[in-house]
């Protein structure tokens, strides 16, 4: 009988095994095949002189020993803000933080969109993973017309894919992603996409220029593709409206004292502050508040939005606790807190 039920336990457990291993290669994005670089070594990417990011060992000792002394709080059911304008003429940078890491710039009649989520989870299913604790701050349908989409990266929180696939299919905008990412949206029907390597630059219009920039990440939709893709940050060059920058998601580097020196002063900095708990765990890919409020001042940004805070709960930081932590790292630096705005979602201001 004994022997029976063993039998059964490891034919469950093979069964879950190859069941999971299945899903994972189903989930995984396309690998990135192309010549050897200073951050690409054939294989996989990586960030030349940066802490790896943490393994599964790592992962499960922290799901084992989570660290979070603030939960968040029940679902907000704030009422979406404002529909924003159709665009904005001239020098002024109209931004609207919309939830995440997806904000909305609109400046010189253009209309530019980070990292678009709109779905109720950061996950490849729906019954499970990190779940919104708010709606998004502007309805999908009162989004003016969106001429760009800049995607940072392949994470499930940065690019989820129905989101993108609407918006190319409503406005068929100019789509900007890190090297690899093409084959994947293109296998989801979005065209008119532009991949770039760090440090090449793309034209947008006649006066905008859009420059990719380092971040210190990793990248990955299931088990087979880690690394295989890459991420980055944007610097957007217009000439109405100055240098503004997207940091897209990273971890504290010597990339943004090197960015702010090539591009610097910048007018406007989206820069993230939360998922950062615990650090031990978390600092390799995502900084804190008081290191958000460095990069604010490494890459000369006469102002700063938080992003990456407030939506999904990913890690052990608390509801408030990037806020309130932000609010404190710029005391200490007596930086005005005017200097670097964390938006509520929908809120918008024009710099």
């Amino acid at each position: 009988m004994l022997s029976k039920l063993l039998l059964v336990v490891g034919i469950l457990l093979v069964t879950f095994i190859v069941l999971a291993l299945v899903v994972g290669y189903v989930i995984s994005a396309p690998r990135y095949t192309g010549p050897v670089s200073d951050h690409f070594d054939g294989k996989a990417f990586f960030t030349p002189g940066a802490p790896s990011p943490k393994g599964l060992r790592e992962v499960i000792g922290w799901q084992l020993n989570h660290e979070r002394t603030q939960p968040w709080g029940a679902f907000h059911t704030d009422k979406p803000g404002p529909p924003p304008p159709a665009h904005v003429d001239g020098a002024a940078v109209r931004t609207t933080f919309i939830n995440h890491s997806t904000v909305l710039l609109q400046f010189d009649g253009l209309n530019v969109l980070t990292d678009p989520i709109y779905d109720e989870r950061v996950s490849p299913f729906q019954f499970a993973g990190p779940k919104r604790n708010r709606p998004p701050g502007i309805r999908f349908d009162d989004l003016p017309k969106i001429d760009v989409l800049l995607l940072s990266h392949n994470h499930w929180d940065h690019l989820e894919i129905g989101t993108v696939q609407k918006l190319c299919a409503r406005d068929q905008p100019k789509v900007f992603c890190p090297l690899g990412v093409k084959a994947f949206l293109e296998q989801h029907g979005c065209r008119n996409v532009t991949e770039l390597d760090w440090r090449q630059s793309a034209p947008i219009t006649d006066s905008t220029t859009l420059h990719c920039v380092p971040a210190q990440h990793f990248s990955g939709r299931g088990i087979f593709d880690r690394n295989a893709t890459l991420w980055a940050g944007y610097i957007i060059d217009s000439k109405a409206a100055g240098k503004l920058y997207f940091a897209g998601d990273s971890g504290y580097g010597p990339h943004f004292r090197a960015i702010g020196e090539q591009f610097g002063p910048l007018r406007l900095a989206l820069i993230p502050i939360g998922a950062y708990k615990p650090n031990w765990f978390m600092s390799p890919v995502h900084c804190n508040p008081a290191e958000a409020v460095q990069i604010h001042q490494d890459v000369r940004s006469a102002q700063s939005v938080a992003i990456h805070f407030g939506t999904f709960p990913l890690a052990d930081d608390g509801e408030s606790e990037p806020v309130d932590d932000l609010q404190r790292a710029l005391s200490q630096q007596n930086i005005p807190s005017d200097r670097f705005r964390a938006l509520k979602a929908g809120e918008a201001v024009t710099f």
